[in-house]
């Protein structure tokens, strides 16, 4: 039986119309940014060597990151299925408690707990490494030792970033003593060119601007990892505590917050993006084994 036309029209056009629906939810989740889907990820379980893993970073065009492990004193190569291999063979400091990790041209630098920064390259003699001290002015509520130093645990952070508009790597704190009760968190920023930290923080953001957003009034907010969108040029910051996904202006503008599903994200403590805008989110090894999410990217500039 010939079907008529007007019938064949009407039929595609429902057909096209659920196309474009179906594409502006997948680029429009409910409780995803816009272009991704983060209730789908992809899963990769990883091995026990990152049962740790506290920090990553993409290597541009490769498949692979960068990773750090909070015990470990090793930088390694994650790639995006989830193998791992030595990106240095030699151990590159001392122990510390390691958070995270970022690649700017050809050095690689290491966060410590403490806010000390790792400088690592390579040269013909080797591997070379020297450390940048976290030494800006701190309120008079961090208890310190007769040094004058902060007592362990003090001064926390989990989280560094590279900033390419103002050249410099951005440590946004955990929790430094006194922030939980003024209900901040600072961000330091270190300058590339000097080698030195400002004294002064670079910006704050106010936890109540994030509770403000989920309009729930519960935001535990200590942030664990941070990466800017290739194409929105976004901030994207993950609180580990909290299950949270949180989207400012790259600077004390929140502007959106998302609560991720402990069950994909038990421990998050890693977030990069590949040059097509792809999501890649590591967790440590809470519930059984560590793994890495990758969320793949759909929106405006995504490759078709």
């Amino acid at each position: 039986m010939k079907m008529p036309q007007t019938l064949y029209k009407i039929s595609f056009l429902s057909l096209f119309a659920c196309f474009l629906m179906a594409s502006c939810q997948l680029f429009q989740h409910p409780h995803s940014p816009q272009g991704y889907v983060l209730p789908r990820p992809e899963k990769h379980f990883l091995g026990k060597k990152l049962n740790e893993i506290s920090g990553v970073c993409y290597v541009r065009g490769t498949a692979s990151l960068l990773a750090i492990a909070d015990d470990k004193k090793h930088v390694f190569r994650l790639f995006t299925d989830g193998t791992i291999d030595d990106y240095y063979t030699e151990e590159f400091a001392p122990s510390a408690d390691y958070e995270d990790v970022v690649l700017v041209d050809s050095t690689v630098y290491v966060l410590a707990s403490d806010g000390t920064v790792f400088v690592t390259r390579r040269s013909d003699s080797g591997l070379q490494t020297r450390e940048v001290r976290f030494d800006p002015p701190l309120p008079e509520t961090v208890d310190r030792d007769e040094q004058g130093k902060p007592k362990e645990g003090e001064v926390d952070f989990e989280t560094m970033y590279y900033d390419s508009s103002a050249h410099s790597l951005i440590l946004l704190s955990k929790n430094i003593q006194g922030e939980n009760k003024a209900g901040i968190r600072s961000a330091y920023r270190l300058d590339l060119a000097t080698q030195r930290f400002d004294p002064k923080p670079f910006y704050v953001i106010k936890q109540k601007s994030i509770a403000d957003v989920l309009k729930d009034g519960k935001a535990e907010f200590k942030p664990s990892a941070a990466a800017f969108h290739p194409f929105t040029h976004k901030l994207y910051i993950l609180s580990s505590a909290g299950h949270l996904l949180v989207v400012t202006n790259g600077r004390d503008s929140v502007e959106e917050v998302f609560r991720l599903n402990p069950s994909f994200y038990p421990q998050a403590e890693g977030i990069a993006f590949a040059e097509n805008g792809d999501m890649y989110i590591s967790n440590e090894a809470k519930l059984g084994k560590a793994t890495l999410l990758r969320i793949p990217y759909v929106g405006k500039g995504a490759a078709r």
